[in-house]
């Protein structure tokens, strides 16, 4: 029986554990970027916070560490196909260059005990990337209501059952800012995570004044802004729904969401 070679053994590695965390993976896979078609060990896709995710993955079962030149071939494959991370896989690891070279890069350096170890610290800055982008796309879609012909708009804003701004009561077509400025907070809470600015800060939609909460980890930061934004989401569909009726918008948030503020407040 012919003997499996070493690099093909470790790529298994990597595509099975990988696979374990919830990927769609696919090994030696060609994939068309924008100027070229590329060969690669290992993709990973997910579906998350609303966006598909694609990690290109390279695995090398090398006796020695990995150069500079290898990181930066990957790095300009994953620009050319428009993946979210590249990641190279190495039990030798890394030569000083290599490493330099990734610096506030999305190329992850690792070996399979570390990935194990660090999987949150990878895939949640993607997730809140994700987010970020929903957030954007939704309040672009608010800003777009303004474009609307006068009487259209005027009788979307009124289907407003949102929040309202601090200084603008309910029934006022500025009170749309109580949606978003709550979306612009959560995007600097995640920006500010991204960059490891912990704790970060969380103003209900439901704010009482001078109310904000710590949020010092990442599982905590993403639950909140998930379920935010598919309230945010709601109240933006009920309020572009000719004959909608106004409601209470407490009733288009998530009840995990409610029940984890209830408890906080010790409600």
């Amino acid at each position: 029986m012919a003997r499996i070679p070493e690099w093909q053994k470790y790529q298994k590695e990597v595509s099975s554990f990988l696979s374990e965390l919830g990927f769609d993976v696919r090994v030696d896979e060609t994939i068309e970027g924008a100027r070229a078609q590329h060969d690669i060990d290992v993709s990973a896709r997910m579906s998350t916070a609303g966006v598909d995710i694609l990690w290109l993955v390279e695995c090398k079962a090398w006796g020695r560490r990995i150069p500079k030149e290898r990181i930066l071939t990957l790095q300009g494959i994953v620009d050319d196909i428009g993946a979210d991370r590249g990641l190279v896989f190495s039990e030798s690891g890394f030569q000083a260059g290599a490493i330099r070279a990734t610096r506030s890069t999305n190329i992850t350096l690792t070996g399979l005990e570390d990935f194990r170890m660090n999987f949150q610290d990878e895939v949640s800055p993607t997730k809140a990337r994700a987010l970020d982008e929903r957030i954007v796309r939704l309040l672009q879609a608010i800003s777009a209501v303004w474009d609307l012909a006068e009487s259209e708009r005027k009788s979307t804003l009124a289907r407003y059952s949102g929040p309202s701004g601090l200084i603008f009561p309910k029934g006022d077509p500025h009170a749309v800012v109580g949606v978003t400025s709550h979306l612009s907070r959560m995007r600097t809470s995640l920006e500010d995570a991204r960059f490891g600015r912990w704790p970060v800060t969380y103003v209900p939609l439901d704010l009482v004044l001078g109310e904000v909460f710590d949020i010092n980890d990442w599982e905590g930061l993403l639950f909140v802004a998930e379920k935010s934004m598919v309230t945010c989401g709601r109240i933006y569909d009920h309020m572009m729904t000719p004959g909608s009726i106004p409601v209470d918008w407490r009733v288009l948030q998530p009840p995990e969401l409610t029940s984890l503020l209830s408890s906080i407040r010790g409600q």
